[in-house]
């Protein structure tokens, strides 16, 4: 009995102490919660006080620093001023409306119209014929589709081409009476195989001639009938012309010489039917491809100017049909490197090459340089063509502009002719008339040399 009693009262105080230790636990973890929880609040209390007394406070002013002036930059150098187009001498009127580069230009024959095409996507016709009564030279704008990159205006100057390679078409316009008509598209020969190059009318009207980046050269009628096809064998094209005074085609390529074709037709004045394409005669002579050509107004002589650095001059009035080549004349050398363009003045006299910004004039005899035109565009010159008379010599380039210059060497050329004409005139009259156009035409010179 004691010793169960024993085991009984052990085992109660072991579960009064074991309470005792829980309410212990839970005792202290109330104030140990409770005891941090102030703890907190003390000090989310200094906290509040504090920004309370930061918003109080004004804010101090911020004294702004002293500002020190900036170095002046160094002045850039300016570059070497360029001579002002309009103060050579010889400088005559400036066209301008295009806003983007000339690609081409082509004259009419009656020396009254001017045609351009340029990257502004359009073509201009400038009624030239104005000039010299120091009139504001007036034009008519055509607007292109896509760039055009060669013109050709008809003999007649009521119509011109144009052609388009994006579209690989050409496009025929009527023109109208006076600067600003409109001109109506009113023939497009898009059926060329392969990618257009170059195009030149015929200055009887009878055809136009279409020339590819490759070998062929067509010949179509104004109405868009093909005539024929010529295969150039020169690897590729490079321009094509007609010579102003029959129809006599020419191509240059690749090939160091010109290849010239007879375009032969009926003898009808009022309905002259096609018969035949003929070869006529090769300008030959130079080591490399002619990069351009150009005939004198009478046909009887040709210029061509090479990659070789050298210009031909030849005598183009011989009997082909009997196999006669063309006769060389003269040769010179090319005042500077690069790709030229060449023309020849109407009486066969001078010839002018222009290369990057310049050209020079030269005595198409005699080879001599005559005049320098040094830097009169402010990109590089694209084509020049003398007027219908020689008395001027236009030009346009990658700078937007056309200019116009007085050829003083065509001047020159006709005071040597004059004079030795004088030496053998019998005539009085016929001596007096030469006396008087040598003294105008030196007193002229005398003025331009002042200028």
């Amino acid at each position: 009995v004691v010793s169960t009693q024993s085991t009984g009262s052990s085992s109660t105080m072991e579960h009064s102490s074991s309470q005792q230790i829980m309410i212990f636990s839970v005792i202290s973890s109330i104030l140990i919660s409770v005891f941090f929880s102030f703890v907190y609040w003390l000090k989310s209390s200094e906290t509040v006080k504090q920004t309370e007394e930061k918003e109080e406070k004004p804010a101090a002013k911020i004294q702004p620093k002293e500002t020190v002036p900036c170095p002046k930059p160094a002045a850039p150098k300016k570059p070497a001023k360029r001579p002002a187009p309009t103060s050579h001498p010889l400088y005559t009127n400036m066209l301008r409306g295009h806003t983007d580069a000339i690609l081409d230009m082509d004259l009419d024959q009656s020396g009254k119209l001017l045609a351009t095409v340029s990257l502004d996507r359009t073509a201009r016709i400038w009624f030239i014929k104005d000039m010299e009564k120091g009139k504001d030279i007036k034009y008519t704008r055509i607007p292109l589709e896509c760039t055009g990159n060669s013109i050709s205006i008809s003999p007649d100057g009521k119509a011109v081409a144009v052609l388009l390679p994006g579209n690989n078409a050409v496009e025929i316009y009527r023109l109208g009476k006076k600067a600003g008509d409109e001109a109506s598209c009113i023939l497009t020969i898009s059926n060329v195989k392969g990618d257009l190059k170059d195009i030149a009318i015929s200055p009887t009207g009878r055809f136009i001639m279409i020339s590819t980046i490759g070998t062929l050269v067509y010949i179509y009628t104004l109405k868009g009938e093909l005539l024929h096809t010529i295969d150039t064998a020169q690897m590729s094209n490079g321009q094509v012309s007609i010579t102003p005074c029959n129809d006599l085609i020419a191509a240059s390529g690749f090939t160091p010489e010109v290849h010239m074709w007879a375009v032969q037709f009926t003898k009808s004045v009022t309905n002259p039917q096609f018969l035949q394409v003929r070869e006529a005669m090769d300008l030959s002579g130079h080591n490399s491809g002619v990069y351009s050509f150009s005939f004198s107004g009478d046909c009887r002589r040709a210029v061509t100017v090479s990659k070789d650095g050298t210009w031909r001059v030849y005598n183009t009035d011989v009997s082909w049909h009997l196999n006669e080549d063309p006769k060389l004349i003269s040769s010179g050398t090319v005042a500077e490197d690069g790709v030229a363009s060449v023309a020849m003045s109407p009486d066969g006299r001078v010839v002018a090459i222009a290369t990057s910004t310049n050209i020079n004039l030269y005595n198409s005899e005699t080879t001599e340089l005559m005049d320098t035109l040094e830097s009169i565009h402010s990109d590089i010159i694209t084509k020049i063509a003398f007027s219908d008379t020689g008395k001027y010599l236009y030009s346009c380039a990658q700078d937007k502009s056309i200019r116009v210059w007085r050829n003083r060497a065509g001047m020159i050329c006709d005071v040597i002719q004059w004079e030795e004409s004088l030496k053998t005139a019998t005539n009085a009259s016929h001596r007096e008339r030469l006396r008087q156009q040598i003294s105008d035409n030196r007193a002229l010179l005398e003025e331009l040399e002042n200028k």
